[in-house]
């Protein structure tokens, strides 16, 4: 491999790592930007250029040399006042420098963001609404990208608009080629912001990620990215220094390094990354409820599979009911116990290459395929030779000439078949999450309409009411009128604020109602914006060969395989975030047949010319946050259909109560108090109610930690930046409490 190639491989695996919602929301704010660093336009008013030397001197001089000192005025008041009577292209310069400046912030409400510009813009003679497409821009949903910002950046409006001025003054006064240079190469961009005056990193950190999300991370704060590259520095050797540029280019090869050991996109702060820098960041129960921490038994998984390249060993394999994997280099790969071994091993020229695939296959090989498991075997792209069962854990067998890693398998149907479409060109590929996918392999090899149900070779564990308590800080009263509750509605919309613990136990609350933890009979989808009843019950979707075909989607499915099953066992469908559809747009007719006594009565279906109906043995479990301002009000027609129960913190709970003993931290205790106190003072405010509580879920953190750490961060990067959401016009306030927070765990 050349050293070009090994670059441009290292490149594409950095590419590759950025999660997909971090660099959209760049791209759009990098509308902005071109033209801040090009013909100076507004995306506002395109018909006005804002990006001048002398607009931006003006706004400077507005906020700097008239500084409004005091507390008695918040900071956005300050802003109207310096702003008044200023020029139409000042007006809406300050604009777009407060897009720039609030859009990256990942817990901002898109109705604060959108209130802040609008607020700026009310300044100008002639008023100018917010134009497509940054109106669409503004619709993100509160933490699905950016940054946390933490107080300091939330309080700082006055210095960020006026370091971002100088800036933009500074960057007129450059000749051009020098400006050619920034905008091609991100070093030069960082290098002249540097140059431009006083250096504000905060917001210096932010326009450089929205500029070049490629190469810079989101992240604001100096101080965490220096913690975060310090403690990763040994995957790179050490660091470089502790200029910006220095901190910045040592990121950006942490994350090359962290590509060879990470499947998939990440961000520092995810959680199979973090532990690796941050000792204090043992992972926290959470509101998800994810199976792992169920512990549920694991379903059956299907797989294509290469029998060695265009099925050369094919013959010897389906005769001795075998499937094996070659690199043949590595040693028995139960003595592996990382990928990251698996790619040194691999990489005997010490390349430094990712061999993504290659190390996938090998794990995957050794380490998740389970007894149980479909194999599909495949020729090239095109050809199904054989589907096999999985009947033995991997084994090593030194004897064999080559392929000398193998598990036993019963074929169960040998010949060919033509592929639908063109197959992953991988060894080995899980396709067990593409339902569509599994269904027509199955029924193309072995007539069956239907894919095999989730088969599962352990028997379930069992899950009653002393398990959910004992998980869920909910009082065993109240548990009691929520099973109940389900039981009689048939349909519940667990309501409440953040950290409630509402879709941690949505699953474990079905699973106590079984008496056990199947999976199978268990769905959990999550609606949004564009959520639609085609997603959700049955549509057209495009094919490869340009047509269309009637897709069947997961409701549909669910209650069918809920009808065939016996009528006493229940089923029960979670969806998350119910109250982000679009409800009529969705249900259509079975907002009818979800109702408990229209259980079992029949509609024509919209693209179907047969009569559905939703069996009495479907249960569907909603979540809803009552703290988020961008929802609208619940549709009427879904409340009269659903039972709502609402989810309170349960810091009284015995659950709780009984953690917080075995925690034995006079921090934790100050802090719970403390939060007791806050709830109160949140819940009398008429702006906020109780629907904006702190849930117990912040401070549920798992024991044995060694130190309180956990807790400062849970304050500083948590809870004090949801105050300076919740109070972003008071932010006397805000500060009163986050000094309350801070002295409980100083």
């Amino acid at each position: 491999m050349t050293t070009e190639q090994f670059n441009e491989d290292v490149d594409a695996a950095v590419a590759a790592s950025r999660p997909t919602p971090e660099m959209s929301m760049a791209r759009e704010a990098g509308e902005v930007i071109s033209h801040m660093l090009g013909d100076g336009r507004s995306v506002i008013d395109p018909a006005t250029t804002i990006w001048t030397a002398g607009a931006a001197e003006e706004l400077r001089a507005r906020i700097e040399d008239n500084a409004l000192v005091g507390t008695d005025q918040g900071q956005w008041d300050k802003l109207d006042l310096q702003l008044r009577d200023a020029p139409r292209e000042v007006v809406l310069l300050a604009a777009e420098l407060v897009f720039l400046r609030e859009h990256p912030l990942r817990p901002a409400l898109p109705e604060t963001r959108r209130e802040h510009i609008e607020r700026v813009l009310s300044h100008l003679e002639a008023p100018s609404t917010i134009p497509e497409p940054m109106s669409s821009w503004l619709t993100r949903p509160a933490g699905t990208a950016g940054f946390n910002p933490g107080s300091p950046y939330n309080k700082a409006l006055w210095l960020h608009v006026i370091w971002a001025s100088t800036f933009v003054r500074h960057w007129n006064s450059l000749p051009e080629a020098e400006r050619e240079a920034a905008r091609t190469n991100p070093w030069e961009l960082q290098r002249v912001m540097l140059a431009s005056g006083n250096d504000r990193p905060d917001m210096r950190n932010a326009l450089q990620f929205l500029a070049r999300p490629d190469v810079f991370e989101p992240i604001s704060a100096t101080g965490m990215k220096v913690k975060i590259r310090d403690g990763l520095a040994d995957r790179i050797g050490g660091s470089t220094g502790e200029t910006p540029a220095s901190i910045d280019r040592d990121l950006l090869a942490i994350r090359a390094a962290l590509t060879r050991e990470i499947e998939g996109p990440f961000q520092f702060w995810s959680p199979s990354v973090r532990e690796l820098w941050d000792s204090s960041s043992a992972k926290t129960p959470s509101t998800t409820g994810e199976s792992s921490e169920l512990n549920e038994p694991r379903p059956r998984h299907y797989w294509l599979y290469s029998p060695g390249a265009q099925a050369s060993e094919w013959g010897d394999f389906s005769a001795n009911s075998i499937m094996a994997i070659g690199w043949d280099q590595l040693d028995d790969l139960a003595t592996y116990p990382s990928r990251e071994a698996i790619r040194q091993a691999l990489d005997v020229g010490e390349t430094g290459g990712s061999m993504r695939n290659a190390v996938l296959a090998v794990w995957e090989f050794q380490n998740e395929i389970a007894v149980g498991d479909i194999v599909y075997a495949k020729r090239g792209r095109r050809e199904i030779v054989g589907r096999g069962v999985v009947t033995s854990e991997a084994r090593f067998e030194p004897a064999r000439a080559s392929f000398r890693h193998v598990r036993s398998v019963t074929w169960t149907h040998t010949g060919s078949w033509e592929h639908p479409g063109d197959a992953a060109t991988k060894t080995l590929t899980d396709i067990t999450t593409y339902h569509d996918y599994v269904e027509k392999l199955e029924a193309l090899v072995t007539d069956e309409v239907e894919a095999e149900e989730p088969a599962i070779s352990t028997p379930l564990p069992g899950y009653d009411q002393t398990a959910f308590l004992n998980e869920v800080y909910l009082p065993e009263d109240r548990y009691e009128r929520l099973r109940a509750l389900l039981t009689r509605k048939k349909n519940v919309i667990l309501a409440g604020p953040p950290g409630v613990g509402k879709t941690f136990a949505a699953k474990r609350l079905a699973y106590s109602i079984m008496g056990a933890k199947d999976p199978s009979r268990v769905q959990m989808v999550q609606f949004h914006q564009s959520y639609s009843y085609e997603d959700f019950m049955m549509g057209y979707r495009p094919t490869e060969t340009g047509g269309f075909t009637l897709t069947e989607g997961p409701f549909y499915r669910f209650c069918e395989a809920a009808r065939a099953d016996d009528a006493d066992r229940p089923y029960f469908f979670i969806v998350d975030e119910i109250n982000r559809g679009n409800i009529s747009k969705i249900f259509g007719e079975l907002l009818m047949l979800i109702e408990a006594d229209k259980r079992g009565h029949e509609l024509r279906l919209l693209y179907k010319n047969e009569t559905f109906s939703v069996p009495p043995n479907v249960h569907i479990i909603g979540m809803m946050n009552t703290a988020d301002r961008s929802l609208a009000v619940l549709d009427y027609a879904l409340r009269r259909r659903f039972g709502f129960f609402a989810m309170a913190p349960g810091f009284d709970s015995a659950g709780f109560t009984r953690w917080q003993r075995d925690a034995d931290s006079p921090a934790l205790d100050r802090l719970v108090d403390v939060v007791i106190d806050l709830n109160a003072a949140i819940a009398d405010d008429p702006a906020l109610g109780q629907g904006f509580a702190i849930g117990h879920s912040f401070l549920s953190h798992p024991t044995g930690s060694g130190d309180d750490a956990w807790l400062y961060s849970v304050v500083e990067d948590e809870l004090v930046p949801l105050l300076d959401e919740y109070w972003f016009d008071e932010p006397i306030r805000a500060e009163e409490w986050a000094g309350k927070l801070r002295a409980a765990v100083g």
